[in-house]
């Protein structure tokens, strides 16, 4: 009886300390959002407000039952020994009240914070340690009013306090009859499963994650979704992940630019162009989702139709298959593709607030262009919900603004968010309503584990090969998922472009696609594979009229990557106008261009690839001039891709420090 009599109450206890400790940090959300939120927003917005409270909801009880875990734990061990016990018992109040005063304390302090920085607790915060902490501190003495917020804290507490040392005094909690052991036995498991549940924020698969706090394109209610806690569990996550940018001299800088690039700096022009200066098209650039080759390989319009709707825009438009990704993970690849940087975590680093010079979309901004980025995932991921803006981006579209656009997308969205068809027509939308050119930068989720392709498509014949399932191993029972999300993501972008190019907006639209990385489920070892692991395509679609007045040599055959992209982009949209590049080409140039390929770890050039970490070895083309032979030979240029890898991370380095 003593186990049974003293699990039920100190579960009653810790449950009710839960209880209280979400009190308090759901009034400090209302308070917040009292406090801060505009009313008139609200209009359309009010499931976003319900969304906010009941994810809000799940972070705080995260929050309560790792602190109150330790003490839960320890006295389900004890509760056979009554002395034990009782010592767990008497700690319980003092520790509570501790829980309860850090609660309501830091829910004040994150308020402050968002007075202040337009954020609830982020990296910045850790300039406490870094800058000058007597300063620091005597500015927060200045400026908040830190008694008063001291003597709420303390009233809250107390009163916390007393409410749970009435339940914990209470003899309610008593056992009648002594339960069988194995009844006693299930009741223990299930409490300590659902007291997991509720640690990880969710009882599905997936754990309650930092992106699930972008629940609106209201900014106010993603700010006030997570707890203070939460906030400062990502800031301290962040501000392990920074990197240290130790400033770059500027002869260091120039030296190697000349090494690497043949001038003393990165900055290019297009030519002067009268069309283009009164013709402004729009630009669709799409990065998608896991478009690696390794899979594309598999393609057969017959048995294995992986491009579906793309297929007639990849035989009649330029297709570059001879590229590579910038690296192997979707953010990686962004920051080098759109800020020329090595280093991932600028997004969401102690960087994150500084406007980087080298952003591809400015020569697009200072021509008149408005910026937009759209994605059916949720846009407070690695926080570009807050960094892009500060690049240039005019507007952040994510499954929010999605699901109230097209409401019947809400039914189909999965773990990352609403189909990828749903950006794509909302990018079609907003090109056959603007009055101005558009810059689209689209960023596509569905091609991602777990694989599953919405229920509204119809999935078109796909076969998994023998290949694919020694590529795969143990994940190839997922084979047929795979193939059919990969096959959809391909038919929404496929549709996207049949639809602008039978409109009239295929006069003055450029498209542009490519994939984010490899598909990374798969196997990436086998030999005559060597560049097609890390390959993406690169498809591009310039209207006629345009190549009418812009000299251009299509090669399928010419060798780029993700650098590469931008340059191609300006040279055929934009007049006399000055960009940054490390090196990028324009693939459809009439002069002979470089033939390099980079990805983080790997190179391809003229002769074949390599490892970068490897370099002495290179992997010479096949007959096919897309696989590789099988023997290594001695690389002729092994420093190439070192150096242009020293060449990013001098550049990040002076870029940070602007």
């Amino acid at each position: 009886m003593n186990f049974q009599n003293n699990f039920l109450r100190i579960t009653v206890w810790v449950l009710t300390a839960l209880l209280i400790s979400s009190v308090i940090l759901t009034t400090g959300r209302v308070i917040f959002l009292f406090q801060q939120i505009d009313v008139t927003m609200l209009g359309e917005r009010y499931w976003d407000l319900c969304r906010a409270l009941f994810v809000g909801l799940r972070y705080d009880l995260k929050v309560a039952t790792i602190a109150f875990a330790p003490l839960y734990l320890l006295a389900i061990v004890v509760a056979a020994f009554p002395a034990l016990f009782n010592f767990v018992k008497k700690c319980l109040l003092p520790y509570a009240s501790i829980i309860f005063f850090l609660l309501t304390a830091f829910s004040i302090g994150n308020y402050y914070y968002y007075i202040t920085f337009g954020n609830y607790f982020d990296v910045f915060v850790f300039g406490l340690f870094d800058d000058d902490t007597k300063a620091v501190l005597e500015s927060a003495w200045s400026d908040y009013p830190i008694v008063f917020a001291l003597l709420f804290t303390v009233t809250i507490t107390v009163a916390a306090s007393k409410l749970l040392h009435k339940v914990i005094a209470s003899k309610r909690f008593l056992a009648t009859k002594s339960w069988h052991w194995s009844m006693v036995s299930i009741a223990v498991f299930v409490a300590i499963l659902v007291y997991v549940g509720l640690a990880r924020g969710s009882f599905s698969t997936l754990p309650l994650k930092r992106y699930h706090a972008n629940v609106s394109d209201y900014d106010v209610l993603n700010k006030a979704t997570p707890n203070a806690f939460m906030a400062l569990d990502w800031a301290r996550g962040d501000y392990k992940e920074q990197t240290k940018f130790e400033p770059i001299g500027a002869e260091l800088l120039t030296t190697q630019m000349n090494k690497v690039l043949g001038q003393p700096t990165p900055e290019y022009h297009t030519p002067t162009n009268e069309y283009l200066e009164n013709n402004k098209p729009h630009i669709v650039m799409t990065l998608m989702e896991g478009f690696g080759s390794n899979v594309l390989l598999e393609d057969d319009a017959e048995k294995n139709d992986l491009l579906a709707s793309l297929r007639q825009p990849f035989e009649d438009d330029f297709v570059f298959k001879r590229f590579l990704a910038s690296t192997s993970a979707t953010i990686d690849s962004m920051m080098m593709m759109l800020f020329h940087s090595s280093n991932p975590s600028i997004s969401h680093s102690s960087v994150q607030k500084v406007v980087m010079p080298g952003s591809a979309v400015m020569p697009y901004k200072r021509a008149g262009y408005e910026v937009v980025y759209i994605t059916p995932g949720n846009a407070m991921w690695r926080n570009l919900a807050n960094y892009l803006p500060l690049q240039g981006f005019d507007k952040i579209v994510d499954e929010n603004t999605l699901i109230r656009t097209f409401p019947e997308a809400k039914k189909y969205a999965d773990t990352w968010g609403v189909p990828d068809e749903y950006a794509f027509k909302y990018a079609e939308k907003i090109l056959n309503s603007s009055d101005k050119p558009l810059l689209i930068y689209i960023l596509t989720v569905t091609n991602h584990s777990p694989f599953k392709a919405p229920e509204s498509y119809q999935v078109k014949p796909v076969e998994v090969s023998e290949r694919l399932n020694q590529l795969l191993g143990p994940l190839k029972e997922h084979g047929t998922a795979l193939l059919s999300a990969y096959q959809y993501a391909n038919d929404a972008f496929g549709q996207f472009i049949t639809n602008i190019k039978g409109s009239p907006l295929a006069n003055n639209t450029l498209i542009a696609g490519t994939g984010d990385h490899r598909m990374r489920y798969l196997d990436g070892t086998l030999a005559n594979e060597f560049a097609i692991n890390y390959a993406v395509p690169f498809y591009l679609y310039v209207p006629q009229k345009i190549l009418q007045n812009v000299p251009f040599q299509y090669d399928s055959q010419r060798i780029g990557s993700h650098r590469d992209i931008f340059p191609t982009l300006y040279n055929f949209s934009l007049s006399d106008a000055s960009y940054i590049s490390l090196g990028g080409n324009n693939l459809l140039s009439t002069q002979s261009i470089e033939s390099f390929g980079y990805n983080a770890q790997r190179v391809i050039n003229e002769q074949g690839s390599y490892d970068v970490y490897q370099p002495e070895k290179l992997y010479p083309w096949a007959d096919d001039q897309w696989h590789s032979e099988e023997s290594a030979v001695d690389n002729p240029n092994p420093q190439q891709g070192k150096e242009y890898r020293k060449l990013q991370d001098y550049y990040l380095r002076w870029q940070v420090a602007q």
